[in-house]
């Protein structure tokens, strides 16, 4: 019966490490990016926004500021406003704005998940400190060098993919995503496309999957330092 509790232990604590651990990184690096200042300036430089917009980098900076803030508030529709040729007007259509409630939902959700995993790894992590005690972290050396070849392959097959088409990638994340048309914006009128064209989204893809590339290898390093220390032992 021991043996059976043992086993299923490290089951448990293997499926957690392998699955949920890339889970994590990736919706954690998600909402950083979203949430980052950095990323919307560096768009506007970068596909050159102000100029497609008539909107100076202020009002752009503006704008972006209040969609962040209305991914954590508790408002069902999105109003920004905007300072245009000397007025203040109203930023994006009816349809961006019901459109931009859907996506409220999928970033809420992804936020979610980021700390519904993050708790699941600190669980786990306590755990095995507890029953596995030192072994622990020859079982994170084990489990991570599993995840990161599984996620590595998983990562590079979608990575391959984008580059050859990341159009139609994307065109059916937002079928799977979304339960409605409401996405199908015209990028020459609809200012939501306008300031977020298709290359921002890909780029900002590949950002996240840098920084949880990253992310993981400081925490792999860091595993790899602690085990040393405590055991005493090299791989």
């Amino acid at each position: 019966m021991r043996l059976r509790s043992h086993d299923l232990a490290i089951f448990v604590f293997s499926i957690v490490i392998i699955f949920v651990f890339p889970i994590f990184l990736l919706t954690s690096s998600l909402q950083h990016i979203v949430m980052s200042d950095w990323l919307y300036s560096y768009n506007w430089w970068r596909n050159e926004i102000p100029s497609k917009t008539n909107l100076g980098i202020l009002e752009l900076d503006n704008s972006s500021d209040q969609i962040k803030e209305y991914f954590k508030n508790g408002d069902k529709f999105l109003d920004v406003n905007v300072i245009r040729f000397g007025e203040e007007t109203s930023l994006f259509k009816e349809r961006e704005i019901l459109h931009m409630y859907d996506v409220k939902v999928l970033i809420r959700a992804v936020f979610s998940v980021a700390t519904f995993s993050g708790f699941i790894l600190l669980s786990i992590f306590v755990f095995g400190l507890i029953y596995f005690r030192s072994y622990v972290w020859e079982l994170l050396m084990k489990f991570l060098k599993v995840s990161s070849v599984l996620s590595g392959l998983s990562a590079g097959l979608l990575t391959v993919v984008m580059f050859i088409d990341f159009s139609t990638v994307f065109r059916y994340f937002h079928i799977l995503s979304f339960t409605n048309d409401l996405w199908l914006l015209d990028p020459k009128n609809d200012y939501l496309l306008i300031m977020f064209p298709e290359r921002f989204f890909f780029e900002t893809t590949i950002l996240i999957a840098i920084l949880s590339v990253i992310q993981f290898i400081l925490f792999y390093v860091t595993v790899f330092a602690l085990r040393n220390n405590i055991s005493g032992k090299k791989i």
